[in-house]
């Protein structure tokens, strides 16, 4: 089969496009365009369009926040591995459960409980919302430095766990503040790595409230 009929594949014609061929490789490809060959002259065009994309993406600059969201949000299906951190156990400080409830609040339509937890120099300030009717339950929480209160604690992952596995996540905000919707079962915990610091928080939420 002369040069002129002779075919090239799509490996070479991706070469072609990227410019990585010899120079007399080049002119026989050429040579061959030239002789009319349309199905070659399809593949090059489309594989020169790819090879424009893909050199204008690898000059792209990903903001380094979107790059640190995307990262603590990788492995949201995947159960929560056992950390190297050093674990910083929650003790509880405040429930609203213990407060005198105004008459009339076991009555309204929303049960509400409040919670703070410190741990080490820091604080986790929780608040339960449910709706009556139902079966799911609203975690808002905040995350904050007693001892420093200009840390940033933004793109923290809050993991929230039932024994050893994880039920679902979310990632704090600039303010440290997290949200997560959830179905109550027992042994449910909060774990929020610092990795800047090599330690992890650890919350128990201990029995899930009456609905």
């Amino acid at each position: 089969m002369t040069e002129a009929v002779r075919h090239f594949d799509i490996t070479e014609w991706a070469d072609y496009a990227r410019n990585t061929i010899s120079g007399e490789q080049q002119a026989l490809m050429q040579s061959h365009l030239q002789s009319g060959c349309t199905k070659c002259a399809k593949t090059k065009g489309l594989l020169t369009k790819f090879a424009a994309i893909c050199s204008r993406e690898a000059s792209y600059q990903i903001p380094r926040a979107a790059e640190q969201q995307v990262k603590a949000m990788l492995g949201l299906a995947q159960a929560p591995r056992r950390s190297a951190l050093q674990r910083l156990w929650a003790s509880l400080v405040y429930d609203s459960l213990n407060d005198p409830q105004p008459v009339g609040v076991r009555g309204t339509h929303q049960i509400n409980r409040q919670v703070l937890f410190h741990a080490g120099d820091y604080s986790v300030d929780l608040r339960f919302e449910h709706e009556k009717g139902s079966a799911s339950m609203v975690l808002v929480g905040q995350i904050a430095n007693q001892k420093m209160p200009d840390e940033v604690l933004s793109n923290l992952p809050v993991i929230l766990v039932a024994g050893n596995r994880e039920v679902t996540r979310s990632i704090s905000n600039t303010f440290g503040e997290f949200q997560l919707e959830y179905v109550p079962e027992s042994d449910l915990r909060l774990l929020v790595p610092l990795e800047s610091r090599g330690q992890e928080l650890e919350v128990q939420l201990g029995k899930p409230p009456q609905l």
